[in-house]
């Protein structure tokens, strides 16, 4: 008898310790997703309480599909790490251990849904497409109305669906930062579980419906493709990054070095453009004129007239109550763009010798100096440098508490943690500094055409 259990023990260990294969992987995924489903369909759900029960599977079907992409991401990651089937069943219970996060706050409806979205909601299901595109209805770009009018078709809550839609954004986000954290060919696991957990991460779309994510994974997809020399998938998700939110300025600058290190090229800028032009174009067919999708950019950048939002940066350092607002603003701006064009200019010397860690520096360190420049900043405008942080942590370990500061700083202005403002921005001061040194010595041994 004992050496049966032997044996089993060792076919059990063999087996799990073997890499999975794309049966194994399929069939735990499609496994996971299953039982995450049946599991929602006996939690109380407020507001699919009284829904038949079609209803009822319709809303927790959109619940799960969020879950589905992380699997899909994830068994990538997996097929190209060659991971165990041990390693496969821990990533199945992390992304749902994520999404269940998520849930936790799936029925809290933040000031921003309360106040702006659910209004938005409601004029676009009053109407037709037409309608909706030719009523400018709320203040975000097109693509993410189109998004919009597509949930108010669906026959689950709104309110549901469009956490549901920031959820699949955090999937992507996850992926792209596994891309970003690549070593040998192999995309960083780690980055990818640190992503789906972030907290920041969580509270953006679980707790206050907004979808960061969306915009961020596109960036972020658009930096990792490039370093990978897919240089039209590339223009097309930084295209599709700035089509979703503006805040995508803060990391486009980095075209122009990427240009300079002929991992873009000019041919590169007509993607973007078409890529645009395609964003808008049912808009445009449907009534709205191209120069009213342009105009939601520059209403934005007059739609908030203070110093700072909550935002832990140089403005959480001072009170603002009773400073002059433009003299300040314009102050701040013009070191904003003073600071942009001297990383832009590190990174064009560069050129020709700067490897992916490099490229995650770089990058991190626009998204951090901007937004801690600019006035009229929100907390959540610091969620792109969260994510980059997390990568570029996974890739150099040295960065974890650049990383750590940058999440600490966010998640007190997230979440009211008793850590006073000016605090959190030095907390950012400090991560700023970290990855400034860091970024001083990357690629510093790297021979000349070395760029990988």
């Amino acid at each position: 008898m004992s050496a049966r259990l032997d044996r089993l023990d060792d076919r059990l260990r063999g087996w799990l310790c073997a890499p999975a294969g794309k049966g194994v992987r399929m069939a735990l995924a499609v496994l996971t997703a299953a039982a995450f489903f049946l599991l929602m369909m006996t939690r109380m759900l407020t507001q699919l309480a009284d829904a038949a029960l079609p209803l009822r599977a319709a809303g927790v079907a959109v619940l799960t599909l969020p879950l589905a992409a992380m699997l899909l991401f994830g068994m990538r990651i997996a097929r190209k790490r060659e991971e165990s089937v041990a390693g496969v069943l821990l990533l199945c219970a992390l992304c749902a251990l994520a999404m269940l996060a998520r849930l936790s706050f799936v029925e809290r409806s933040s000031g921003d849904y309360d106040v702006y979205l659910a209004s938005w909601l409601e004029r676009l299901a009053a109407g037709s497409f037409a309608d909706g595109m030719r009523a400018d209805i709320g203040e975000y770009n097109v693509l993410y109305q189109y998004i919009l009018f597509v949930i108010t078709r669906l026959p689950v809550p709104p309110l549901y669906a469009v956490k549901a839609v920031s959820f699949i954004g955090d999937a992507a986000l996850a992926g792209a930062a596994a891309a970003l954290a690549a070593r040998n060919g192999k995309p960083g696991m780690a980055a990818f579980g640190a992503m789906l957990i972030l907290p920041t991460a969580v509270l953006n779309g679980g707790m206050f419906a907004q979808c960061d994510s969306l915009y961020a994974a596109c960036a972020l997809w658009g930096l990792a493709l490039a370093l990978h020399g897919r240089r039209a998938p590339s223009a097309v998700c930084f295209a599709l990054s700035l089509a979703f939110k503006l805040q995508a300025v803060f990391l486009l600058p980095i075209v122009a070095v990427l240009w300079a290190d002929k991992r873009l090229r000019l041919a590169d800028a007509g993607v973007f453009l078409l890529t645009l032009a395609a964003v808008m174009l049912p808009a445009v067919l449907g009534g709205k004129s191209p120069m009213r999708i342009i105009g939601i950019y520059t209403a934005q950048t007059g739609l908030y007239t203070g110093l700072n939002y909550g935002a832990a940066n140089l403005f959480g350092l001072m009170p603002t109550q009773g400073l002059d607002v433009y003299a300040y603003g314009n102050f701040a701006m013009a070191l904003a763009v003073g600071a942009c064009v001297l990383l832009v200019g590190a990174g064009m010397r560069r050129t020709g010798r700067m490897s992916g860690d490099g490229y995650v520096h770089l990058a991190l360190l626009l998204v951090l100096v901007i937004v801690f420049l600019l006035p009229r900043m929100h907390e959540r405008y610091f969620y792109l440098a969260g994510a980059l942080s997390v990568a570029l942590a996974c890739r150099l370990p040295r960065l974890l508490p650049a990383a750590a500061l940058i999440e600490l700083a966010s998640l007190s202005t997230y979440w009211a943690l008793e850590i006073p403002l000016a605090a959190a921005s030095c907390m950012m001061i400090a991560a700023i500094v970290l990855t400034l040194a860091s970024f001083a010595c990357a690629d510093r041994e790297l021979p000349a055409g070395n760029r990988v």
